[in-house]
């Protein structure tokens, strides 16, 4: 059982982390807009509205599909006020619980939630509400509900993976 669990949780992972290196290489292309739209704005006296607005929309996307990444990664923040004097088994109940009943089905439901956000928002062709801004508001709100599907797969993946290792009555560290 513990096997599958774990297969299971890989695959899960496995597609956070090439998604999570996709939006690794956005991180690149926005620091490379924001130059330009500097270089313009104080070399040329020029500005684009659209251009600040798409910078607005890429740090968007990249912290909707990064966090799963980041819960992935291990580097999410965490208040460690107890955890700390856990020992490593009540440390993975804990994991366990909080994924599995608190992380995974608050991330889907609210991915639920927003899917007529979105659908609000196509049905209305919405655009920016800035003169020179950018059409197709609904495609960055789209990233809302992936964003938050993706965070809850992850969560799934993380408590599958500590079930498999309460399961098999050990425990592993992570290897990522």
């Amino acid at each position: 059982m513990d096997i599958v669990l774990l297969r299971i949780s890989r695959a899960l992972s496995a597609l956070i982390d090439v998604i999570g290196r996709a939006v690794s290489w956005l991180v690149l292309g926005l620091v490379l807009l924001i130059a330009g739209e500097v270089l313009m704005r104080y070399g040329f006296d020029q500005s684009s509205i659209a251009a600040q607005e798409l910078e607005w929309w890429g740090l968007a996307v990249i912290s909707l599909l990064g966090v799963s990444y980041t819960l992935k990664q291990g580097e999410h923040v965490r208040v460690d006020v107890l955890y700390q004097y856990y020992g490593e088994r009540a440390r993975l109940w804990f994991d366990f619980l909080v994924e599995l009943l608190v992380l995974f089905p608050i991330s889907i439901y609210l991915s639920y939630l927003s899917l007529q956000f979105v659908g609000q928002s196509f049905a209305d062709h919405e655009v920016s509400q800035s003169p020179g801004g950018l059409p197709y508001v609904w495609a960055l709100k789209a990233f809302v509900p992936l964003g938050l599907l993706l965070l809850g797969a992850q969560s799934l993946a993380l408590a599958l993976e500590k079930a498999a290792q309460l399961l098999s009555r050990r425990v592993e560290p992570r290897h990522d």
